[in-house]
């Protein structure tokens, strides 16, 4: 997986509307069983979503893995991240929603405050992890740069392994030390919230920026 790849995974990894949802269910007494209907639900719709991507544009003539295809992907994809990084920087998206994807349902918070259940947990998982910005970026290199199914399909999975990196994490601390999930969750949600802007900027202009050159000098 390149390296762009790999950032905006990470910058996803640190999504608040996600992490507030972990947050909530290794609070939980049940919080093991939890955070597996989260996680497993979560990881087969993302993964879901990109295979059937990844399936569906190598089922049409594209090219894919050629140097002129790997270089049109590159370039739109950098334009796309630099011009999320503008608006956000100049106001015109909204400071207040630093997130790369629709924020979590009212109804879905409100089921997470008010009873949480293994289903509400396995809702919550694909709920907050709608595909946003980054996801489609990365989703636009995978195809570009993957000329088969299978590494397409790898390097989809690899992501999400990326991006659900926090959720996996508090699970593993839930089975070993679960009276220390809860503020491990905690401490990087508190973070997230006061750096995910700054982080969602830097990631979009350096990504943005990286891709452009890189396609261009592809061409």
């Amino acid at each position: 997986m390149i390296v762009e790849m790999f950032v905006l995974a990470l910058a996803c990894a640190v999504r608040p509307t996600s992490l507030a949802a972990v947050y909530a269910l290794v609070s939980h007494d049940a919080r093991r069983r939890l955070m597996w209907a989260y996680v497993i639900a979560g990881l087969a719709f993302t993964v879901g979503f990109g295979a059937i991507v990844v399936g569906l544009t190598h089922g049409i003539h594209m090219h894919s893995g050629s140097s002129k295809t790997k270089a049109i992907a590159d370039l739109v994809g950098g334009i796309v991240a630099l011009g999320f990084g503008v608006g956000l920087a100049t106001g015109r998206i909204s400071r207040r929603r630093t997130d790369d994807a629709p924020q979590t349902d009212g109804r879905m918070k409100a089921a997470l405050d008010r009873r949480l259940t293994l289903r509400t947990a396995a809702l919550a998982g694909p709920a907050t992890h709608i595909p946003g910005l980054f996801y489609l970026i990365a989703l636009n290199v995978i195809v570009a740069h993957n000329a088969r199914v299978p590494r397409g399909t790898l390097a989809v999975v690899t992501y999400n392994a990326v991006w659900f990196a926090l959720p996996i994490l508090a699970l593993v601390i839930c089975i070993m030390n679960p009276a220390a999930a809860r503020d491990a969750v905690g401490s990087v949600e508190k973070w997230a919230r006061e750096h995910s802007r700054a982080l969602l900027l830097c990631v979009s202009f350096i990504v943005g920026a990286a891709l452009v050159v890189r396609g261009a000098l592809a061409l």
